[in-house]
Parts: C-alpha cells; structure tokens; sequence
C-alpha cells in the first residue's frame, strides 16, 4: 500500500470539518460569513482555521480588518478541499444511485422467443428511466441458463422451468406459452404440408435434447414414424435463417419469432394439415421469470425485475 506522505494529514491533525472551513473562507473571504454558512460561531470557525495553521505549520490566511485574505499556502488548500468536496459528493451521488438501482450490471439470461417483444421494450425503458444502468442479456436453452443461473453467472432467466431436479431453490413466475410453427423463406412452400411431406423434407433444427428438438420429434413418434433423417443441427438463430435463406430447408420456430422476421420478408409460416401444428404444441412447456434468491439481487436487478413484471 501506498504511504502518503507519511501521513501527514494525521500528523497535522486534518479532520473532514477543516474541509468546508477552507471552501467556505474561500469563497467569503470572511470568518462571520463562512461560520453562518456553515452554521456555526465565529470563535468556532477561528478555532478550526487555527488548528489546520498549527497542525500545517504555515500562515494559510492573513487576517485584516474587513476579513481574511488566503496565502499562497491557503490558495493550494482551497483548491485541494474543493476538489475534496466535490470528490465526496460525487462519491454519495454514486452510493445513492447504487443503492436506487440507477446504476450497476444486470445480467439476463433468455430463450428465443422474448427477445421478438419483451426483451426489446425492456430494454427501451431502461434507457429512458435508467441511462446509466448496464444490461447484459445472454441467449440459449433453458437448461444451459438455468446452469448459468445456479453459478450465479446470470441475475434472473426468461425461460421454461423443468420437471426435473431444475426447480431446487428457485422460484418461476409464468408469462407466456410459446406456440412453436413451421417455417422457410417466403415463396419455397406454396401448398399445405402433410406430415409426409414433412417427413421427406430438409430441415435445420436445434440440437437433440432442447425443449423444441422434443416436440418436433414428438410430432412424427405420435403419428407412428421416426423423426425425420435430414436435418442439420443449429443452435445460432442467424446461422438458422441463413441457412434457410440459401437452401430449401424447413425449421420450427416460436411464431413471436417468425413473426419478425416475416415484417422483414425473410421468413413465412407454412400451412400444415390439420392437427400437425395442435400436436407440436400440444405438451410445449411456457417460459416465465425464474429468480434464485431474490432477496440477494442487487437494487439494480430488483429494479429491472421490477420492470420486467410491469411490462410483462
């Protein structure tokens, strides 16, 4: 650790009260109109003033008949003790706003789906109310985020809370369903699918194991036929609509998804037999807030979770 000067503030016996009384001698250049400022006596401020001039052992002030005039030793400690004051202001603006939640890091972890709506008017009003606010938002499966979660990487998720051992110490709030569609890029499909023909088609999918690889092969295991053989595993969704965007391939994706990229004619929903798009639905778990100790999470997150709710 730095030695400052060995420490010649407590030798010189400076207390955070002298502070002020240099500010205010500063900018009054009077005893009786800086101690009134300060709200105190007269004999109090000349007794401060003294004890800095005897614990610095230099003249800071001459004193005349209409007030006090500052040396070049006074000029430099007023300098230092308005930047002093100005440094602790600046310290209590930043404690405050830390504590309201004005400032500070929230970490969101979220699935597909939230990312079309909810996530972007999120984080519009965070900018508005809460510039200084830093979000970060990480993507990915549910499982993926509620391990994230668990190290404590993330604040709180937008995801699918599980049947399983997942649920241990957390907390899920539920928001939506997330009705999943077939989809391609417009113009490749102009007729309505069979679940044949969907059998017999190229299709880039997310991994086996994820929430919508289960129910897409659940769709084809219930009709009495295995999934489908032609697939392309994908988890990035730009590689996903790149991919469909060169090639004549299908894939499932949330309609809240499809739906944005369709104002933008990159993607449209396929037609499908009657009862297809009932049966990928048919188990699909909804997504909600997941929170893990609530009560631990800093103001900043509390305020954005808070938020979060209200637009939700």
């Amino acid at each position: 650790m730095k030695l400052l000067n060995k420490s010649w503030f407590v030798r010189a016996r400076l207390k955070s009260r002298h502070i002020p009384v240099l500010v205010a001698l500063g900018e009054t250049g009077n005893l009786n109109r800086a101690a009134a400022g300060l709200g105190i006596s007269q004999p109090a401020m000349s007794k401060l003033l003294k004890e800095l001039e005897d614990g610095l052992e230099v003249l800071l002030f001459e004193r005349h008949a209409r007030g006090v005039v500052p040396t070049v030793y006074g000029e430099a400690m007023i300098r230092h003790a308005r930047r002093m004051l100005t440094s602790l202001d600046d310290a209590f603006d930043e404690v405050s706003a830390l504590r309201d939640g004005q400032v500070g890091r929230v970490r969101i972890g979220t699935i597909l789906t939230p990312c079309a709506d909810l996530l972007p008017e999120l984080t519009s009003r965070i900018k508005q109310s809460r510039p200084a606010l830093e979000l970060s938002i990480h993507t990915g499966s549910s499982r993926d985020l509620l391990s994230a979660l668990h190290d404590g990487e993330l604040d709180f998720l937008l995801a699918r809370l599980f049947a399983e051992g997942d649920q241990q110490g957390l907390s899920f709030e539920a928001l939506y369903q997330e009705p999943l569609c077939v989809c391609a890029r417009p113009g490749l499909i102009n007729h309505v699918l069979s679940t044949q023909e969907l059998h017999a088609a190229d299709w880039v999918l997310p991994p086996p194991g994820s929430v919508l690889r289960h129910e897409f092969d659940g769709v084809f295991l219930s009709a009495g036929m295995p999934p489908p053989s032609k697939v392309v595993n994908v988890e990035n969704l730009l590689l996903v609509t790149t991919l469909l965007e060169k090639n004549p391939m299908l894939t499932v994706l949330p309609r809240e998804v499809v739906n944005h990229y369709a104002r933008y004619g990159m993607l449209a929903v396929i037609e499908l037999e009657e009862g297809i798009e009932e049966s990928l639905n048919r188990n699909l778990m909804g997504y909600g807030i997941i929170t893990q100790n609530e009560e631990l999470l800093s103001p900043a997150a509390k305020n954005v979770l808070a938020l979060l709710r209200e637009i939700a």
